[in-house]
């Protein structure tokens, strides 16, 4: 009887350790491994083909304590058998911790790709008359490869191969391998365990160093970095990053004596990153000495991207961008920030497809130079030849859309389209425009541009030059009437036509589907970007014939963007796109006439978008007191500090977000802050009216902090936000005057 009981004890306790972990699975759609540093496996759909793997994988990567079963397994192997199993680590000797190691690479077509893109992109610049140097860092693995694990052979080659090429054609490149070789046997360039993608700050110091010491050969105010520039101490790293891996390392930490000015938000607002690759920042050198030194834009990777005390230190203004993607805008970032230098420095292990397309690289579209630089023949006797030499075009309008510290030129005219390069002639400068798919060219310059006496250059496909006069109007009047329409839908006008108001559709439109089995069920306004990439917001749904006559708020950075009428379906949407250009905190009437709404043909008509509106928004207070993490609450009024007590505890940004009282609710992502500055915007409330948390996260690598209040959400209403980051480091948030309130006409 005894036996039978421990069995069953012993059955029951099986099922247990079976059971209790799929109670507990993770069903939250897109969420984060830390571990892995990647979104898990999301539920597969039962009519998918491989719906058995696929659930294995889901269920793999959701079942619940995986993470603390991975750190568990982790610490008993590195405890019983010295071996890290950590997705992305490994142990070499005497302790040290690399990369999980992977196949050695050989040279091939993609470096030698890479090699001529860098010098195409050396040659953009220099033509330009800006400064060019590529910085090529090692991984931690070519530079202490005496302490990889045992029997791992480790062959870089293809780098010096890739090098070489580079040296054939006269690209200025600095290879910091061997500086941080020789660095390395004296001193702890890399740390032991922390951080093993990446040098430390004593590496970052002496690689900058040396990459400033070879501009100074071009640049002799530019010199080599010192130790007394800096306070120098040291931190306790707790744990591995992504990881909960334990280590407790003391790790160098360099702070610059003399500080910098962050400018980042009056000049990231509008500015156009790769949304993958978003990392953009802006200082200015509050040194005495700092008017000498040249304006350098950094291309540049998680080598730089958390460690700007070390550019910024011979730097006038220090402009980094994520260089992954964003390089090929080489043209872009130029215009805008009017660099002295520009540095592209990269990591050993980011020259891969997924960092850099193959693509991109053989062709990235610049315009070639209007007037070259290098020539010894003065540029403005280059540009004067170039003049004189042109046919003359009718003079052109130019549309400026101010921003805070740029602003956007745009151009769209009928004689311009069978152009292959435009450039405009501003403020002693040459500028290159970038033309889109919707035949618009622009240009992203400083607010201090002169634009008054602006000249405009075209190059037709056949060679021929031509010439006209600008005159500069602001973008706030300009409308167009460009209509685009679906394959299922009446063709489209030429777009050629400005306007000084929004435009208007008088005649009946119809939309109509061939598709076989295909059913339309509403006609539903959208809002989409320029480029009808991105759906930005659901306006209005017409489910039955009617007349629509409602209003938005322009919630948007000011610019162009598609007011889509689209007939959705079960198969095949059709649509008409409207192009309208938006002021950002205005009010826009529309109105239609639902004629017909059939299964296979809508009929509207009346078409009207006018703007902006005169009405005064009416705001409510927010609902209830702010709730901090540990549970104590303070009044909106008050300035709200997050601060960390966990050592190697970091702050990256500050988030907001609308999360479910109820967890069936769902959740939403309204902003993100990485720098100082005051900030406003709008959140338009599409998830089912409920109680919801409204949140403000400080994001870190192992502990965030967050303030929450609990506020009823109306579906389809509209939100304003306001508050002011006072404070932003790696440690500390200070944010004073947040407000959080309903907008209502």
């Amino acid at each position: 009887m005894v036996k039978k009981v421990i069995h069953c004890i012993y059955i029951l306790l099986f099922l247990a350790m079976m059971l209790v972990p799929l109670y507990f699975t993770n069903t939250k759609k897109y969420s984060v491994s830390e571990i892995d540093n990647r979104t898990l496996a999301q539920a597969p759909d039962l009519q998918q083909e491989d719906f058995p793997a696929a659930f294995e994988t889901y269920l793999k990567d959701r079942i619940g304590f995986r993470s603390e079963m991975i750190n568990s397994y982790n610490v008993l192997n590195d405890a019983l058998a010295d071996e890290l199993t950590h997705p992305h680590y490994t142990y070499g000797k005497d302790g040290q911790v690399f990369f999980k190691m992977t196949p050695n690479l050989t040279y091939n077509e993609y470096h030698q790709a890479f090699a001529e893109f860098v010098k195409k992109m050396q040659d953009y610049c220099e033509s330009r008359g800006i400064g060019f140097y590529f910085a090529f860092e090692p991984e931690k693995a070519s530079v202490m490869r005496d302490y990889l694990p045992e029997g791992v052979n480790y062959d870089d080659s293809w780098v010096d191969q890739m090098l070489a090429y580079m040296d054939s054609m006269g690209v200025h490149y600095i290879d910091n391998k061997s500086c941080l070789i020789e660095k390395s046997k004296t001193e702890q360039v890399f740390n032991v365990q922390y951080d093993a993608g990446h040098w430390n700050d004593l590496g970052c110091f002496y690689g900058t160093s040396n990459i400033f010491s070879r501009i100074h050969q071009d640049y002799p105010e530019v010199t080599e970095l010192q130790r007394d520039e800096y306070i120098i101490s040291t931190r306790v790293e707790p744990y591995l990053p992504v990881s909960q891996f334990e280590i407790n390392e003391t790790v160098p930490y360099f702070d610059r004596i003399d500080g910098r000015l962050d400018i980042t938000p009056k000049y990231t607002q509008n500015l156009y990153v790769d949304p993958a690759h978003f990392h953009c920042h802006y200082f200015l050198n509050n040194a005495e000495n700092s008017e000498s030194f040249p304006d350098i834009m950094f291309f540049q990777a998680s080598y730089y991207n958390n460690r700007p005390q070390f550019p910024i230190a011979r730097t006038h203004a220090y402009i980094g961008i994520h260089s992954y993607q964003n390089v090929f805008n080489v043209d872009y970032y130029t215009n805008a920030f009017n660099p002295d230098i520009v540095v592209f420095e990269v990591a050993e292990y980011t020259l891969i497809e997924a960092y850099f397309h193959a693509a991109s690289l053989l062709d990235p579209g610049w315009n070639p130079p209007l007037v070259d630089a290098r020539l010894e023949q003065p540029v403005s006797e280059q540009l004067q030849s170039v003049i004189s030499s042109c046919s003359s075009l009718s003079d052109k309008e130019f549309f400026v859309l101010p921003y805070d510290a740029l602003e956007k030129v745009y151009i769209y005219d009928e004689d311009l389209r069978e152009m292959e390069y435009l450039y405009l002639i501003a403020d002693g400068r040459v500028l290159d425009l970038q033309k889109d798919s919707l035949g618009f060219y622009s240009a992203m310059v400083g607010v201090d541009t002169d634009l008054s006496s602006a000249q405009l250059i075209a190059v037709s496909f056949d060679g021929q030059y031509y010439s006209s006069d600008l005159q500069v109007k602001k973008a706030q009047l300009l409308q167009d009437q460009i209509v685009e329409f679906s394959a299922g839908s009446e063709k489209a006008p030429d777009p050629s036509v400005y306007k000084d108001e929004l435009g208007t559709l008088t005649d009946p439109y119809e939309i109509s589907t061939d598709t076989s089995g295909n059913r339309f069920d509403s006609l539903v306004v959208q809002l989409l970007d320029v480029n009808a990439t991105t759906f930005i917001d659901t306006l209005h749904t017409s489910t039955e014939e009617e007349k629509v006559s409602d209003a938005f708020l322009c919630r948007l950075p000011t610019g162009w963007y598609r007011f889509r009428m689209k007939a959705n379906s079960n198969k095949k949407d059709e649509f008409i796109d409207y192009l309208v250009f938006l002021e950002s905190g205005d009010y826009y009437a529309y109105s239609y006439q639902v004629n017909k709404l059939s299964d296979d043909t809508i009929v509207f008509s009346s078409f009207e978008i006018s703007g902006p509106g005169e009405s005064s928004p009416v705001q409510k207070d927010m609902v209830g007191d702010l709730i901090v993490s540990d549970g104590t609450t303070i009044a909106s009024d008050q300035s709200i500090t997050f601060a960390t007590q966990v050592d190697g505890n970091r702050f990256n940004t500050i988030a907001m977000l609308a999360a479910g009282v109820e967890s069936e609710n769902g959740a939403a992502s309204i902003c993100t802050f990485s720098a100082p500055g005051e900030y406003r915007g709008y959140y338009s409330h599409n998830l089912k009216s409920a109680s919801y948390y409204v949140v403000l996260k400080g994001n870190s690598n192992l502990k965030d902090e967050f303030i929450e209040f609990i506020c009823d959400l109306e579906q389809g209403s509209l939100y304003e936000y306001s508050f002011t980051i006072e404070t932003f480091t790696e440690t500390e948030i200070v944010i004073r005057d947040f407000r959080f309130e309903q907008v209502s006409d």
